[in-house]
């Protein structure tokens, strides 16, 4: 046996080969390696034993300058690589990523990550680490380093204490397993209670990083290793495991348990006397393998966003699938060689004072902060990317700046518009921004994405109900008779993501049977328009809105029209449109002859061919991706809209202000 030291030992750059191996093949496609992504765990395991044998090989030095200079070595080998990638994917995305409502959750995740917090953000999002879409943001990776960063403050103190005061002290040797404990009992707990913040934050993936701290431990207490040939057969089979069984089980426990037990036992075999001459020691050491584990944390921070570029790009596909890896490791190479090296092993930097190096910190985030910052601000000017034309991509206010002139409709003039919804219900937003400006109406917003109201479809979720109710009290509240309320909402099966191999026909034949207007949703249109006409206000429908199988504004330039998400296309025949939405327009009739507050308005007349519905009015978008309208698109349908308004106000009292009783 020998005692864990902090002499270099090859194996474990195997170990990290493995693990940052096994998280791109996972992230290039989930089908090749489903539990591929349990190699982040693999490397918190041997994150937290390397940091203690470093901290035990420098725990004679003065507790002041022993964290110090831990913290100073920690910045060099991070900060410039990490700095630089997220620089460089900043102006990248700016360059070639569309702008759309998900570039806010990057711009954030990305702005995060440069002070070590991007999975705060993360945690704080509806998406989870495995939802669709979840692949398109570039800066996604990050969180793994904010753990880490953060694992960093927090470590340090609990490793020294147990270093230099368990002789003194021996309950400091229960510390660390004590804290470790409650991380893991933490973490069985959320991974079922909060499954996001479980799997993104700290407390409870703590226990991870210090399982390979307490191997380090209990290894010194013994003065080394036991015998490491079944100990790594062991090991290397629980890995196996861990990658076939996560993905069925809850993350962070029980689903990573068996890579962190794996983990530890590997690295038992690779520290033990003769590990380097036994079957796994030369496996794991071999040339081309610990290459790929010296240069790891390159290939992890840029291996991520080269992916999201291609996916956002031309796509992976082709011989682009295949220069995928050669790109990543010259990219990793470079990075390695030119920035990880050389700032690390800088002659000035390590004769500089701790404290001097870690006083650059705050310029080096800085700057790069404000460069982030800029690519995000001015994207419309540097974007080659045709949706840098903000006004007619997106479906903004009609700022007040822009000149619009006036309509003649004194019947519309102090009425008030109630817009509620869903996303497709702020997606109206330059429509009634343009109509209030010209009419002298006053326009009140109430959206929230995925949260339709009467979608004809079916009954709102439950995490809905108290959104729709909130809207419809505050018009009851504020809403007076001759009032008008749109209710805008996706009335329509979605075409993305279906499976359109098989043909048309039968795609679309599946989708009226599972979307034909359910008893719920009957009766919860019923409800919503009875208390609706109780008020005395008019009642706006729009009828279901053309849908495509593509997105416009990931579709429309140069670098990603050859994307498969393009395949689609950007073109639906009027006709299967026209099938699709038929029982919506059923029950539409049915309701409008119930009520009659209620006004159906169908744009779809104005936005299609009679043979086609197109997203692409020539040049300019009718239609921002899927299924919401664009700028273009709102400004097409707003004289349409107007009319329509116009001509509500013509049968429908003018609304009176209450009065306040004359006190006497």
């Amino acid at each position: 046996m020998r005692t864990p030291g902090c002499s270099y030992n090859p194996a474990i750059d195997g170990m990290r080969a493995l693990a940052v191996l096994a998280v791109i093949v996972f992230h290039v496609d989930a089908q090749l390696l489903p539990g591929g992504f349990t190699g982040v765990d693999l490397f918190f395991v041997i994150s937290g034993f390397v940091i203690s044998q470093s901290l035990a090989a420098r725990g004679d030095r003065p507790l002041g300058t022993l964290l110090l200079d831990f913290y100073r070595r920690r910045v060099l080998r991070l900060l410039p690589a990490l700095l630089l990638m997220l620089v460089v994917t900043f102006v990248l995305s700016a360059l070639l990523i569309p702008r759309a409502w998900r570039n806010e959750q990057f711009d954030q995740t990305g702005m995060a990550a440069l002070v070590g917090l991007s999975n705060f953000v993360l945690a704080g999002q509806e998406d989870s680490y495995f939802s669709p879409g979840a692949d398109l943001n570039p800066f996604l990776h990050t969180w793994t380093l904010g753990v880490e960063e953060q694992f960093y403050l927090v470590f340090p103190v609990l490793f020294i204490a147990w270093l230099r005061g368990r002789q003194r002290f021996p309950a400091l040797r229960w510390l660390l397993p004590v804290v470790s404990l409650v991380s893991l009992l933490l973490a069985a707990w959320q991974s079922r209670a909060a499954p996001t913040t479980a799997f993104y934050l700290l407390p409870a993936r703590f226990w991870e990083l210090a399982a390979g701290a307490l191997l380090y431990q209990w290894m010194a207490a013994r003065g080394g290793a036991p015998h490491g040939r079944r100990l790594a057969l062991a090991g290397l089979a629980l890995l196996v495991a861990g990658v076939v069984l996560a993905p069925m089980l809850p993350l962070p426990f029980p689903g990573v348990a068996l890579t962190v037990t794996g983990a530890l036992l590997v690295l038992v075999a690779v520290s033990t006397e003769g590990a380097a001459a036994s079957w796994y020691g030369r496996m794991l050491s071999w040339g081309p393998l610990t290459y790929l584990g010296r240069i790891s944390y390159s290939l992890y921070l840029w291996h991520w966003p080269l992916l999201v570029l291609l996916r956002w790009t031309y796509g992976l596909q082709g011989a682009v699938l295949w220069l995928y890896p050669i790109l990543l490791l010259l990219l990793a190479s470079a990075s390695y060689r030119w920035v990880e090296g050389p700032v690390r092993r800088a002659p000035r930097l390590s004769a500089w004072a701790p404290i001097k190096v870690l006083a650059l910190v705050v310029p080096a985030i800085a700057g790069s902060a404000l460069l982030a910052w800029s690519m995000v601000t001015f994207h419309e000017q540097i974007s080659l990317s045709n949706t840098r034309d903000g006004y007619a991509w997106q479906a903004r206010k009609y700022p007040a700046w822009r000149p619009l002139e006036a309509v003649d409709a004194p019947g519309l003039a102090g009425r008030r518009l109630f817009v509620v919804g869903d996303s497709h219900a702020a997606a109206y937003r330059t429509l009634t921004s343009m109509v209030a400006r010209q009419t002298g109406m006053e326009v009140r917003q109430f959206d929230r994405g995925g949260c339709g109201i009467v979608t004809l479809l079916r009954a709102a979720p439950a995490d809905c109900r108290a959104f729709a109710e909130r809207a419809l009290t505050s018009i009851e509240r504020e809403a007076r008779p001759g009032d008008i309320v749109l209710l805008a909402s996706l009335r329509m099966p979605e075409l993305r993501g279906r499976d359109w191999h098989n043909g048309d026909a039968k795609v679309f034949q599946q989708m009226l049977a599972e979307r034909t207007p359910s008893d719920a949703a009957r009766t919860e249109a019923e409800q919503v328009l009875g208390r609706l006409q109780r008020l005395g206000v008019q009642v706006v429908l729009d009828a279901p809105l053309p849908l495509f199988k593509a997105s416009a504004y990931r579709c429309t330039d140069w670098f990603n029209r050859m994307n498969p998400a393009c395949a689609g296309g950007l073109d639906m025949a009027r006709a299967d449109l026209e099938m699709l939405r038929a029982p919506q327009m059923e029950l539409l009739a049915e309701l409008g002859t119930r009520y009659p507050s209620l006004h159906v308005w169908d744009p779809l007349p104005l936005l299609c061919g009679a043979q086609t519905c197109s997203a692409m009015d020539g040049d300019q978008p009718l239609f921002f991706d899927n299924d919401h309208l664009s700028g273009h698109g709102n400004r097409v349908v707003l004289p349409d809209f107007r009319t329509m308004l116009i001509s509500i106000t013509q049968r429908a009292p003018r609304p009176v202000e209450p009065r306040s009783p004359r006190l006497p």
